[in-house]
Order: structure tokens, then C-alpha cells, then sequence
């Protein structure tokens, strides 16, 4: 199969992965929310950090290295997967200990138990990894998308009774479990590798020696990606960090999703081309280009509809959310780019120039915080913003050397998609302000539509070429 023909394979299954099955986990935490409420559920953004700390501590960009190399072979799969796995058992061993702290700086108790049991997650995710990147390098993301619907489809009905019956938060916490243990153990059935009792030291210290500069780059990105959540967590009350929180997953929904895709397909896909500059470039460009174009509107209409959406999916109890939300739209719309970029540089064996970056944008978000913080919730909401435009500033000017892909090109080739979203979104805003609807639901599709049809129009006017090859790959599957 040709290059584009296995990127257009990938993405398909990938979003197929993604977009159902987590769309599923996504609607199920949803139900959750409002069962729960907006008090108990802002234990959930305080459990995500450690989470997220954990498995970036215990994977430590060992899989990436597996991928990016080009002679691995039985001695790297088996030296890894050991490697990995006890890792992911001394970090879950320290965080064990640590939780009577964690609970104390919060100032609450219950997170003494939760953070205990949700965080064996990781090192269940462990025990499977190398499955996971074995399918991850022969690009079958058809297989990863079916191996995982049986526990998203368990973990998701089990969340829903537990929750039904009166658990509260720990119907989030049985319901991750549930999935990842189910998703291991499909991939361990279905795998035809397995590990010997072999550990090779060199082979060990070629992967850390890639990778351990990704963990720290990751382990860095996760303490500022969360530290908003550890702030709310500490200054604010617990309702306000789940609104916070669900405001903050609720927009990263659809960012995580194309995220995910474009990260996922991109890395093996541009690591087998890494050796032709041009090429890379060539490809980048085109990736870059579709990703804006689908995830500027996207952001734009979703806070052009946040408050009869919110009211829809969470309840009334949660509209003071829907500001937090909408200036998060706003911060969140270049995500998927940063990414990209990213890859760009674990591709191209950059991992120091990685980290290099990772420490310079978090020197801008403490700064952007600490500024932020003198005007309460919303200058802390307001500096994300800041944040993640002048971290698109400082991926592109240093990708651009390395693929000959200038920034000022990048910048314009999103540029009448950024423009575009903005001004469908500000019809949509004029649309609500003299139009009243009987049913909130008609609202959110009426506007969603209106909104999506302006867009696609003004892209119709300069022929986008986003636009047009994307109905060309529609056009290609539906053959």
C-alpha cells in the first residue's frame, strides 16, 4: 500500500477508535457529571494529574524509541517491555506512599483511597504497552480500534451501574480500571509476541537514552498541563475545579480526538520517511493544513453553542462552567498543531532540542500563571490562552529548519481557516442574539449547521485546497 494510502487506512480506524469508542467513555463520564455534581466530580481533575504523571514516568518514551527505530528486533521488544514494567511499579510504589500528602494539600480525605486505586491504571497500561506499540508499527489500527471495543463497552456499563447505584466518584475510577484491564488482556490474547526472560543492558541504554529526555519533556508538559487543575484544586473550592475540570475535558474532547489521530498515524508514518527532508516537508505541510482546517471550526461553533450545549448535556448546575469553557476553546484550537510539531522533532531524533523547547514553554506558563493569578479565575483561564499562542510561536520557528517549512508558510496556510472559524462562529453568535427557539436542541443544530455551512462556503469562494482534498478522500472510500 502507498504512503497515502496507509495514512488514509490509519486515520480511518484511528477515528473510528477514537471518536467511537472514547466517545462512549466521553458521553458515560457526561451521565456521570450529572449524577455526581459539580463538588465531587472536581476530585476527578485532582485524580487525572497523577494519572498522567504516572504513566509518563513509567513509559518514559520508551515506546516512542521502539517506534522510531529501524532495526529493533526480539532482544528490544522483551528488554523494553521489562524495563517499562518495573518502572510502572515503583512509581505506582511511590505515589502509594505518597498519598496521606496528596490528600493533606488538598485538604481532601478521600483522595487517600481514590488516588491508590485509580493509579494501578498505569501499571496495567505497563503490562501491555509493547503489545500496543508492536500494532502501533505495522500501522494496524484496525486491529487496536476492534481490540479495544470490548472493554470500552464493559468498563462504560459498568460506570453506568455503579454510578446508578449511588458511588459517586468511584464510578469514574471502577470504570477507567475496568477498561484498561479488559483492553490488556485482549491485546495479550490476541498477540502472537511474547517476552523472554532476557534483559539486554545495551538495549536498555540505547531506548533511555532517546527516550528518557521525552519523559522528562512529557513528565514536564504533564505537571504545567495539569497545573491549572493544582492551583484551582489549592486556591479555589472543589466545585469550582470541577467546573474547571469538565469544562476543560468537555473542550478537550474533540482536540484529544484529532490529537490522538494526527499523532498516532503521523509518528510511524513520518518516522518511515525520515531520511528525505523534502519529502517530510511535503507531507507535514499537507497534515498541518487538513488538522486546522478541521479543528478551527470545530473549537469556534463549540463556544458559539456552549450555553444551550451545557444545558443539553450537563444540566443548569453546571452553566457556570460554560465562560470557562468558551475562553478554553480559544486556548485549546492550536493543540493538535503543537503535536505535530512535536513529532516533527521525536522523527527526526531531536529529543534534546525536545526537551529544550518543553523547558522554555514552561518558563512561559509560570509567568503567564503568575500574572494570571492577579486577576482571579478568569486571568488564570485568560493566560492559557496567551500560553498556548506563544508556544505555536516557539514549535514552528524551530520545525521550520529542520523540514523546510518556513514559519511565516505555516502561519498563512491556517491563516483563512482561523478567519473563516471566526467569523462563522460570530454569525452564529448574531444568529442567537435575534432568534429564539422553543427547543434547545433544535437551537444547538440550527446554529451548528448555519455556522458549519458559512464556513464550508467561504472556503468554497477561495477553493481551499484542505476543502477539496479532503471531499476527495471521502469521494476515494466511497467507491
Amino acid at each position: 500500500m502507498s504512503l497515502r494510502g496507509q495514512a488514509i487506512v490509519g486515520v480511518i480506524w484511528t477515528v473510528a477508535d477514537t471518536f467511537i469508542l472514547r466517545g462512549l467513555v466521553f458521553v458515560t463520564t457526561l451521565i456521570l457529571a450529572r449524577w455526581v455534581g459539580p463538588a465531587e466530580f472536581g476530585l476527578v481533575g485532582i485524580l487525572t494529574v497523577f494519572i498522567a504523571l504516572g504513566t509518563s514516568l513509567s513509559d518514559s518514551g520508551l515506546s516512542a524509541s521502539l517506534i522510531r527505530a529501524s532495526n529493533r528486533d526480539s532482544d528490544d521488544y522483551t528488554t523494553v517491555f521489562w524495563l517499562n514494567l518495573g518502572m510502572s511499579l515503583v512509581v505506582y510504589l511511590i505515589l502509594f506512599l505518597s498519598t496521606p500528602f496528596i490528600a493533606e494539600f488538598f485538604k481532601q480525605e478521600a483522595l487517600v483511597s481514590l488516588v491508590r486505586v485509580y493509579c494501578l491504571s498505569f501499571v496495567i497500561s505497563a503490562i501491555s504497552a509493547i503489545q500496543l506499540t508492536r500494532l502501533t508499527i505495522d500501522m494496524s489500527f484496525k486491529r487496536i480500534a476492534k481490540l479495544n471495543i470490548p472493554g470500552t463497552l464493559i468498563g462504560a456499563a459498568v460506570g453506568i451501574y455503579v454510578g446508578y447505584i449511588g458511588y459517586g466518584v468511584w464510578a469514574v475510577v471502577v470504570m477507567y480500571l475496568m477498561i484498561q484491564v479488559i483492553q490488556s488482556m485482549c491485546l495479550w490474547i490476541f498477540a502472537t509476541w511474547r517476552p523472554s526472560f532476557t534483559f539486554n543492558k545495551e538495549k536498555a541504554k540505547y531506548h533511555y537514552g532517546f527516550g528518557y529526555k521525552l519523559m522528562l519533556s512529557g513528565l514536564i508538559n504533564v505537571v504545567f498541563q495539569y497545573l491549572y487543575d493544582i492551583v484551582i484544586g489549592r486556591l479555589y473550592s472543589v466545585k469550582t475545579l470541577g467546573f474547571y475540570e469538565r469544562s476543560h475535558t468537555f473542550n478537550n474532547y474533540p482536540v484529544t480526538i484529532i490529537t490522538s489521530v494526527v499523532s498516532k498515524v503521523t509518528y510511524p508514518l513520518l518516522s518511515s520517511i525520515q531520511e528525505d527532508k523534502e519529502r517530510l516537508g511535503t507531507v507535514y505541510r499537507k497534515i498541518l493544513r487538513i488538522t486546522f482546517f478541521l479543528v478551527a471550526p470545530i473549537m469556534t461553533l463549540a463556544a458559539a453553542v456552549a450555553k444551550p450545549l451545557f444545558l443539553v448535556v450537563l444540566g443548569e448546575a453546571w452553566l457556570p462552567a460554560v465562560p470557562f469553557f468558551q475562553i478554553l476553546c480559544l486556548a485549546s484550537m492550536f493543540y493538535p498543531i503543537h503535536a505535530f510539531n512535536l513529532n516533527v522533532f521525536m522523527v527526526l531524533g531531536r529529543s534534546d532540542l525536545f526537551l529544550k523547547l518543553e523547558v522554555i514553554k514552561k518558563i512561559v506558563v509560570v509567568i503567564a500563571l503568575g500574572i494570571g493569578l492577579l486577576f482571579g479565575i478568569y486571568g488564570m483561564l485568560w493566560s492559557s490562552v496567551v500560553v498556548s499562542y506563544i508556544a505555536l510561536l516557539i514549535n514552528t520557528y524551530y520545525s521550520a529548519d529542520l523540514i523546510g517549512y518556513s514559519q511565516k508558510q505555516q502561519f498563512l496556510d491556517m491563516l483563512p481557516s482561523l478567519l473563516f472559524a471566526l467569523l462563522s462562529a460570530g454569525g452564529v453568535i448574531i444568529f442567537d442574539s435575534y432568534i429564539s427557539f422553543s427547543s434547545i436542541l433544535l437551537q444547538i443544530i440550527t446554529e451548528i449547521c448555519l455556522g458549519g455551512i458559512v464556513y464550508l462556503g467561504l472556503n468554497m469562494c477561495i477553493k481551499s485546497e484542505p476543502l477539496f482534498y479532503s471531499i476527495s478522500i471521502i469521494k476515494e472510500k466511497i467507491k
